[in-house]
């Protein structure tokens, strides 16, 4: 009696396309533990001063030994800024915050600025406007080379 190879062939065919049924439904699946991974978000708040309030009752008065110090890179309007890092050619300040704009004046090494607009970022730069606290002058400068006064 000859038995046929029918019943054989058909239960290779289905196994393996089984074998490819499992290994779609496994590689169909996205990768989610590169999707599950947290970001950091850092939100900095720049340093304001308190107010004070005077008594004309106080008879003692708190004195504070603590320091502040600038952060760096940390500016907000209304900041006292300083002009550094120039090498003593002082910094350019201009009419729009681009290099190719008018120059208004050239901030000496040291001055002080107040930040009143910004930031912007231009050609790959973070500007900022200030004022010079000594003439008025008002234009915009390159964050790189201002320094935050406390």
């Amino acid at each position: 009696m000859k038995r046929s190879k029918l019943p054989f062939l058909f239960g290779i065919i289905l196994g393996i396309g089984f074998f490819i049924l499992v290994l779609v439904i496994i590689f169909s699946f996205p990768n989610t533990k590169e999707s599950a991974l947290p970001t950091a978000v850092l939100n900095i708040t720049p340093y304001l001063p308190t107010s004070t309030v005077s008594s004309a009752y106080q008879t003692e008065t708190a004195v504070s030994t603590e320091q502040t110090t600038a952060i760096p890179g940390v500016f907000a309007t209304n900041m006292r800024v300083r002009v550094s890092n120039t090498g003593g050619d002082g910094l350019k300040i201009h009419k729009e915050p681009a290099i190719e704009s008018d120059t208004l004046t050239i901030a000496s090494e040291n001055s002080l600025w107040i930040i009143v607009e910004g930031p912007t970022i231009n050609q790959s730069r973070i500007w900022w406007k200030i004022q010079s606290q000594d003439n008025g002058t008002t234009g915009w400068a390159v964050q790189d080379y201002l320094t935050a006064e406390y």
